[in-house]
């Protein structure tokens, strides 16, 4: 199974900024006419979000046909914690990742029963520790194996078509193979019975009252074995967060 690379940003704000004015000519004369600005377009607002929500920090949640995830980005300290419930093979599986600048840790239960087999004992302890790496190998962890950079501006590339549909919410399609950040599909043979469809599937932003990402959904069109589906992102609790720390040295494998 592959780890979907959510990176997720959901999003765009609805900047209708509207302006009235009046000026008076020593405290006479008419009123100067009313100006209104007109909103941005969608495309300019979808990247405004995107930049509001790099500089923001936040608890999100993802949700896939197969794997389900909740965590927090802390943006001062460029930190992402996070634990991932999925099933791969018909095997339930837990993932836990914090991700501090170019430094990840993860811990995995695959849900085994060593039983009495010293090689499965023995893979079960390891498992049960950290193991560190850098953000470079775990290329393929949805946020954190990107980096706390992972949620924001880069989640708004490969855009298409975008329209404002209602107020807060925004409709296009979004080329996964230029923005792996919102690429929520299962594994390589998803990809390969799409084809051409994954330049353009539709993607959903939505935003909340702050002009931030709110929600993200992309939709997976049925193509051959594969059924239709979508993947979920979602950004709560804005500035409520706790800034993730570094497992105790103690928990963490040896190198």
């Amino acid at each position: 199974m592959r780890t979907p690379k959510l990176a997720v940003v959901t999003a765009a704000v609805l900047f209708a900024l509207v302006g009235c004015g009046q000026a008076a000519d020593s405290g006479t004369g008419s009123p100067a006419a009313a100006t209104t600005t007109a909103p941005a377009d969608p495309a300019t607002q979808i990247a405004a979000a995107g930049k509001k929500v790099d500089e923001s920090s936040f608890k999100f949640s993802y949700e896939t046909a197969s794997m389900k995830a909740q965590g927090v980005r802390h943006q001062p300290s460029q930190s992402v914690q996070m634990a991932l419930t999925g099933e791969s093979e018909g095997q339930q599986i837990k993932i836990d990742v914090i991700a501090i600048g170019e430094d990840v840790w993860t811990k995995m239960d695959l849900g085994l029963d060593p039983g009495d087999d010293p090689t499965m004992q023995g893979l079960a302890e390891g498992l049960g520790k950290w193991q560190k790496s850098t953000a470079a190998d775990e290329e393929g962890m949805p946020f954190a194996g990107a980096g706390a950079q992972a949620m924001g501006t880069s989640m708004t590339k490969g855009l298409k078509d975008l329209k404002e549909t209602a107020p807060g919410t925004f409709t296009g399609t979004v080329d996964i193979t230029v923005n792996t950040d919102l690429d929520l599909t299962e594994d390589e043979e998803t990809i390969k019975a799409l084809g051409d469809k994954v330049k353009a599937l539709p993607v959903t932003f939505t935003l909340d009252s702050e002009g931030r990402f709110s929600s993200i959904v992309i939709e997976i069109p049925a193509s051959g074995s594969v059924k239709a589906q979508k993947g979920t992102v979602k950004f709560f609790e804005y500035g409520d967060v706790t800034q993730p720390k570094a497992p105790p040295a103690d928990q963490v494998a040896a190198a």
